[in-house]
């Protein structure tokens, strides 16, 4: 007896319904393949710039709204970055936005709004480039936006880079000659809304500051003093230590954080003699709150680097040989050499704030001695550098309340130290 081969598969299962079922369902799917392939193919550059635009948009939207969504209302002038910074970046993702959803039909119009978004990154570098503050140990680049903008100037270099790249390749590409004068109505909206709401934030985050308000001294040399309640301020972003204050300025924007001892040297101060006081510049507003006249009350333009904000928009520097005999002044390892220098500038007394002495230190040596090679006692925060240039200074005599020749110490608490010159 003959048994056929179709009658065996049969047998064991086969079903010529299903497999004609699976043969068009695999023309099928070779034919999706294909056209899906064929689209891909078929974006060209145009396309594929466009998708650019859309995962850009999504980022620095997304970015720019969890930089502004955690903003602290202190420092002022570190607000002032992450507005500006976070609008400029909301401004390129939003306009991002608009070159992907209109792309094919106004490529002559997003070439325009592609050299806009060029420009904005070039005022993001200019602007950010000022508050270069540190040399990079390692390369980082998306995490700078949640860390105030605190760019390096490598990193910097790599983000706008990142940013101006599809822009570029927007520019680049072959105009079409349509318009859609709608979509731009709309998105003219979108920034206008877009623009008012961060506004309109940056002054209910102003007036939440002015609650906190507690003591002022009119006029542009004067000062402001908010409390630092917890239950409004993170005060562990401000470090260590635990501020009861923020001590900021009515004419500049050089506020900083002070503790109750800060506050408690201030007011001591005030009622001594009037003179004026050697200190490091940051401590300027402490100086200028007791009543008294810093010798030197801001940076210098050759140590610009120190300063943590865009200092050349609205700052005056002071004269670079100030600067530099200040900070001879502290790391002088003679009392006679810094008694010298103080009786050159008239300076009655010496103003020591111990919150992160040891850093200023450092900046204070790298100023007065610019020539000094630190590598070779293997870095500032070195064994080495702490016992051979530290220790042997009036600045270490003076943070640790030493007994001095020439200086007597009038006032002393945890926090600060003030020295009269004898």
């Amino acid at each position: 007896m003959t048994v056929s081969f179709e009658y065996i598969k049969r047998m064991m299962g086969w079903c010529p319904n299903a497999e004609m079922q699976l043969k068009r369902e695999g023309i099928y799917m070779d034919s999706y393949g294909v056209i899906v392939i064929n689209k891909i193919k078929g974006m060209g550059f145009n396309g594929f710039v466009s998708i650019l635009h859309l995962v850009y948009a999504l980022w620095l939207v997304s970015t720019a709204l969890r930089v502004l969504a955690n903003v602290q209302i202190f420092p002022w002038y570190v607000m002032d970055i992450i507005f500006l910074s976070s609008g400029i970046l909301l401004l390129i993702g939003i306009t991002s936005l608009v070159m992907f959803f209109n792309f094919v039909k106004s490529a002559q119009i997003q070439r325009i709004l592609a050299s806009s978004n060029i420009v904005l990154t070039l005022v993001f570098f200019w602007y950010l480039g000022q508050t270069l503050i540190s040399h990079e140990s390692q390369i980082t680049v998306f995490d700078k936006p949640f860390n105030y903008y605190a760019f390096g100037i490598i990193s910097l270099i790599v983000f706008t880079a990142i940013l101006a790249v599809p822009n570029i390749m927007a520019f680049f590409s072959k105009p079409v000659e349509k318009k859609n004068t709608r979509f731009i109505a709309a998105a003219v909206l979108v920034f206008i809304i877009s623009f008012a709401s961060l506004g309109a934030y940056y002054t209910y985050l102003g007036n939440q500051r002015e609650v906190l308000l507690i003591e002022e001294q009119p006029g542009d040399s004067g000062y402001r003093l908010y409390g630092l309640d917890p239950n409004v301020i993170d005060t562990s972003a401000f470090g260590p230590f635990e501020y009861q204050y923020f001590l900021d300025s009515n004419s500049k924007t050089t506020g900083h954080p002070i503790t109750s001892g800060a506050y408690e040297a201030i007011q001591f101060l005030q009622g001594e003699e009037s003179g004026s006081v050697l200190g490091w510049w940051d401590y300027e507003l402490d100086i200028k709150a007791s009543g008294k006249e810093p010798v030197i009350a801001y940076a210098s333009e050759e140590i610009k680097w120190s300063v943590g904000r865009p200092s050349e928009l609205y700052d005056t520097f002071e004269s670079n040989e100030k600067v530099m005999d200040v900070s001879r002044f502290f790391t002088a390892t003679s009392e006679e050499v810094a008694s010298d220098i103080a009786g050159k500038y008239g300076a009655r007394y010496v103003y020591i704030s111990r919150n992160r002495w040891d850093v200023y230190f450092t900046v204070m040596y790298m100023t007065a001695w610019p020539n000094f090679k630190v590598g070779e006692v293997g870095g500032f925060q070195s064994e080495a550098f702490i016992k051979e240039y530290y220790e042997p200074s009036v600045a270490y005599k003076f943070n640790t309340g030493a007994e001095m020749e020439y200086f007597e110490k009038i006032f002393e608490n945890e926090d600060v130290l003030i020295y009269e010159l004898k």
